[in-house]
């Protein structure tokens, strides 16, 4: 869908720490992300270290580790982690954005599906170019639904409320290009789809944030809304296809970066 906008605080941190709870939802939900957008942020080879930073589920882990990457995933959920443990090829730590568990210069690329809105930028970022190598890749990834599609825009309304904005999504290019530690971004998009049944469709609902942390009458009624829009929509026993337009960024570390690394990189002791 359209991103979980993170909003103002409090309520920002209420609906960050909202996803462990719905961990299972999310898992049985949330879209997958292309293997054609991930090929285009890490390139054709295989065996590259990588970090999936703000992993949830491992849903864009398990791309990574299906391309023949080793990958780590980091979440600050337990719960989530949890469910991505589940998914084979994959490691697994606790660790947040603002504060990465891993050694500088320690990986080839950090990958990021439909989380980089949640994070602290300004520490962040810095954390990011820390354990990037020089040659490393940072490559952000959100799945958007199709509002073009009539019941796509009815389902995208149900979930996101009355305050939301048809086309409203988080732009990431000012804050990458702001910061000083990152080279030319480039953009590409990519077009999949996700097949719901009935039961998919509300679990896709209760996976986002704004639902999870409703009361459960309002969540309730939101759910019977989207119920009703598969009774009215779907034609069983054919799936809905969700479309989606995957919107990727990729950058490399600055040279600013790069010699900022060299100077933060801990010293071998002298034997």
């Amino acid at each position: 869908m359209t991103t979980d906008d993170p909003g103002s605080e409090p309520a920002n941190e209420a609906r960050a720490k909202s996803f462990g709870a719905v961990a299972a939802a999310y898992d049985a939900g949330r879209p997958t992300f292309p293997g054609e957008a991930l090929t285009w942020i890490l390139g054709r080879g295989r065996g590259l270290q990588v970090l999936d930073l703000g992993a949830g589920t491992g849903k864009l882990a398990a791309v990574a580790a299906g391309l023949g990457h080793d990958v780590v995933a980091v979440d600050p959920s337990q719960e989530m982690l949890e469910v991505c443990r589940r998914r084979p090829g994959i490691d697994t730590m606790v660790g947040a954005a603002e504060s990465i568990p891993l050694a500088h210069a320690s990986v080839d690329a950090v990958i990021v599906g439909q989380a980089f809105h949640w994070f602290d930028h300004a520490r962040a970022l810095p954390e990011i170019a820390r354990i990037l190598r020089p040659n490393g890749v940072l490559g952000l990834l959100w799945n958007n639904a199709d509002t073009v599609v009539p019941w796509v825009r009815r389902m995208v309304h149900a979930m996101q409320g009355s305050d939301h904005i048809a086309g409203d999504r988080f732009d990431p290019m000012p804050i990458l290009l702001q910061s000083d530690l990152f080279a030319l971004v480039e953009t590409a998009r990519f077009r999949h789809w996700q097949d719901l049944d009935r039961l998919g469709l509300r679990q896709l609902a209760l996976s986002h944030s704004r639902i999870a942390v409703l009361t459960e009458s309002r969540r309730e009624a939101v759910l019977d809304q989207v119920n009703a829009l598969y009774d009215t929509t779907a034609r069983p026993p054919e799936p809905l296809r969700m479309p989606y337009f995957t919107d990727c960024y990729r950058a490399r570390p600055s040279d600013l970066a790069n010699y900022r690394r060299t100077l933060d990189a801990p010293v071998a002791p002298h034997l």
